[in-house]
């Protein structure tokens, strides 16, 4: 069975102080994203925005050094690199964490704050085993979390977006797996725990072997890595 290591970075931009100076990354972005990133009306997604557009590039720039580095985005959103097909990443962004996952094979990462959330509202989209199994966790916000991540990180590495929940597909939590459209897809499940606490997913079409979590929080600057 083929299997794939995959990089995570995590970052805190509080903790990083992005937050305080998220403007100094404008200049590192292509005119599009710069774009991107004003259209939002509210800070903090303009903080996450541009942090992940930053963060991208970054990897994009120590992978291809001295390259032009073009980022297009699918009709879907999703973002890519075109012409390298070996350099596979994810990104997603919730509270005060923005994610990127590296990978050379395809990858979908979703992350989520964990908060109150009524999870009966999304009744139509899970099973009733899943529904069970939230309602009977010590932790139930949590466990919602850990399954509509993995909803979420499997819409990311198909490349299109929540429509994946209108198509059948399987999820089997004991041997961290997805059956979908005839093919069998790999999920892993972590956390991230500060003042918040976050729920982390990430999901591909091949085993996942080895998950490096990367985390930027204790990082001095903006020299990430």
């Amino acid at each position: 069975m083929p299997m794939q290591s995959i990089r995570v970075y995590i970052a805190d931009y509080e903790k990083l102080g992005i937050d305080r100076m998220w403007e100094s990354l404008l200049p590192y972005l292509a005119s599009e994203e710069k774009e991107r990133v004003l259209r939002y009306k509210f800070e903090a997604d303009r903080i996450r925005s541009a942090t992940g557009a930053f963060l991208i590039r970054r990897a994009a720039a120590k992978s291809f050094p001295g390259e032009e580095i073009i980022v297009k985005r699918t009709d879907e959103g999703k973002p890519y690199i075109p012409g390298r097909p070996g350099f596979e990443f994810s990104l997603s962004h919730s509270g005060k964490l923005i994610v990127l996952a590296l990978s050379d094979r395809p990858v979908g990462v979703d992350v989520e704050l964990i908060k109150g959330k009524d999870w009966h509202l999304f009744h139509r989209y899970l099973t009733e085993k899943e529904m069970s199994m939230i309602e009977s966790a010590d932790d139930p916000a949590a466990r919602f979390f850990d399954v509509w991540t993995v909803r979420e990180a499997l819409s990311k590495e198909e490349g299109i977006g929540l429509r994946i929940l209108d198509r059948k597909f399987t999820v089997d939590y004991a041997a961290h797996t997805i059956s979908y459209e005839g093919r069998t897809l790999y999920f892993w499940t972590g956390s991230y725990h500060s003042s918040e606490s976050y729920s982390l997913s990430l999901c591909s079409p091949e085993e996942l072997r080895d998950v490096e979590l990367m985390y930027l929080d204790k990082e001095p600057d903006i020299r990430l890595w």
